[in-house]
């Protein structure tokens, strides 16, 4: 770069700086917090979809792997209910647990529901939580025909994943769709 090529940018940064600064302290300090606030339309809310109970085996043990510890938890059967859907969850599914070096834990579920008349819906959820039995926090993601369920295929949903020891069926997720 030549020296009046130089002495222009250093001339204009010198002149910009102090101005961007007023503009920092009249905007309320906008620029520094990353952006405006969202308007109330652009805020997500959610729909409760369903809660579904489900039933596990004793998990299949891998190890410690480069990624942490590994197991399968086979997913024997359930049920899901909720304002606009419900039925079983399908035994033969799994979750393909790991737990980090970190304590977080992740899921990674696939398995099938099959609604009271008679429709199969595919389910993978994935997720991350705290400490063993603590809450995690999933995204599940649906595949279901066309039909009266193929809203499942076009929305977002998030979910919760909980624990009821003691229970035949201690898996509990609560499903929301994200309005």
């Amino acid at each position: 770069m030549s020296s009046a090529s130089e002495f222009s940018r250093r001339s204009l940064l010198r002149a910009g700086l102090p101005a961007a600064g007023g503009l920092i302290v009249a905007g309320g300090g906008h620029a520094a917090s990353g952006g405006e606030e969202p308007e109330p339309g652009d805020i997500p809310r959610l729909e409760y979809v369903y809660t579904a109970h489900v039933g596990i085996a004793k998990p299949v043990d891998f190890g410690d792997t480069p990624d942490g510890h590994r197991r399968v938890i086979p997913i024997t059967g359930g049920t899901f209910e909720g304002p606009k859907i419900r039925g079983l969850v399908l035994p033969g599914g799994a979750d393909w647990n790991l737990s980090r070096s970190d304590g977080a834990t992740v899921v990674e579920a696939s398995y099938y529901m099959k609604t009271d008349d008679g429709v199969v819906i595919r389910i993978t959820n994935a997720g991350v939580g705290g400490p063993p039995l603590g809450l995690r926090f999933t995204t599940p993601r649906f595949e279901a025909p066309k039909g009266k369920y193929d809203w499942l295929n076009r929305s977002v949903f998030v979910g919760t994943l909980g624990f009821e020891p003691g229970s035949k069926e201690p898996i509990r997720i609560r499903v929301f769709r994200v309005a």
